[in-house]
């Protein structure tokens, strides 16, 4: 059996695709699954042994730079010649539709339609199964497609891999702290590259200050390469009478997954390196605000969330009356966050799935 998975979006929606991936190539371990993936996403995939080829997908530009339509009719080749029994969409969007449709496999899943001008996609797909709802986790929605095919999935893991080289990377970053390969820290990526997911810094510096004083936890602070990210960093660093090590920007996604799957815990916010901790089995510590936990939690057991039980939030907005700041995460006091992280720590690992 040839499979095709595609997802289109951004880094951690490609990595909760990976629960419906297994399930598959548990109930066909023979068969070869080609997944394309936004360029820019594919090392949330790479080097899944559930996975034969990741094809990232560029999306079309000018001609001159290789991205135009010619580019997209040759992944369409591509994909057709590898004679495809089943594509399963997860992307929700009219380029997946596209994509599934053309690339020509017999059977044809994805999410429904809920606009009157997607009404195609019921011609893209030979079946259909509800798009995610905010009370249920989006994992399960992917499941649901492959029970659709009449398979029990169960409860199926987020998987994540890297290399020995990148581990070997984690690891000089450690020694040159002073600290041995694997000492037994906490891992704090505050920032989220939508920012009005983020809490607030002068929180992140008392409970940085606190691990490491009270609790005498090291802490290591990751962050992304963008600069408001880069900015929310320096601050944090700012008001810190500790120092933790300070690894942001300096990390592949690679990397980042064997520095979290090393540590005691993780703290964060809803961001793709919070579903790496869920993926490599590291406790994960998370403060949501406007958006769902329900659906976009950490997935599986031992993990938990730090959250205002407001009947405003979940809303989805990007802060609060047009300001882009969340009263639902602003008022989160560290005081909370550290209650949570102390239970964390001290639970012990979890097993990776």
């Amino acid at each position: 059996m040839n499979i095709l998975i595609i997802k289109l979006r951004h880094l951690g929606d490609v990595l909760v695709t990976t629960p419906a991936i297994s399930a598959l190539k548990q109930a066909y371990p023979e068969a070869a699954v080609t997944m394309v993936v936004n360029a820019g996403t594919e090392a949330m995939v790479t080097e899944n042994p559930d996975i034969a080829e990741v094809i990232p997908w560029e999306r079309a530009g000018n001609r001159s730079n290789g991205k135009g339509p010619s580019k997209n009719l040759n992944l369409i080749k591509r994909l057709r010649g590898k004679k495809l029994d089943l594509s399963i969409d997860f992307t929700i969007g009219d380029r997946g539709a596209f994509l599934s449709f053309l690339a020509g496999a017999p059977q044809r899943l994805g999410f429904g339609p809920k606009k009157s001008k997607q009404w195609w996609w019921r011609l893209a797909y030979t079946r259909t199964v509800p798009q995610p709802k905010p009370n249920r986790h989006v994992v399960e929605s992917h499941l649901d497609a492959v029970r659709l095919l009449g398979l029990s999935p169960g409860k199926p893991g987020l998987k994540f891999f890297w290399r020995e080289a990148d581990q070997e990377r984690v690891k000089a970053f450690l020694r040159e702290k002073g600290w041995g390969d694997q000492p037994p820290y906490l891992v704090v990526h505050p920032t989220s590259r939508w920012m009005f997911k983020t809490w607030k810094v002068e929180g992140y510096a008392r409970v940085i200050d606190a691990v490491q004083e009270d609790l005498g936890i090291p802490v290591v602070l990751t962050g992304g390469p963008e600069e408001k990210e880069k900015t929310v960093i320096q601050e944090i660093l700012s008001q810190c009478r500790t120092r933790p090590l300070d690894l942001s920007d300096r990390l592949s996604l690679k990397e980042l997954g064997a520095l979290i799957a090393g540590a005691r815990g993780f703290l964060g916010v809803d961001s793709a390196p919070m579903h790496l901790a869920a993926a490599v089995g590291t406790p994960a510590a998370v403060l949501f605000g406007p958006s769902g936990d329900i659906m976009w939690g950490p997935w599986g057991r031992g993990h938990r969330v730090i959250k205002k039980k407001w009947p405003c939030r979940p809303c989805g907005r990007d802060g609060c009356d047009g300001t882009k700041k969340s009263r639902c995460l602003e008022e989160i006091e560290p005081g909370e966050v550290l209650t949570v992280l102390s239970g964390l720590l001290t639970a012990g690992r979890l097993v990776r799935p």
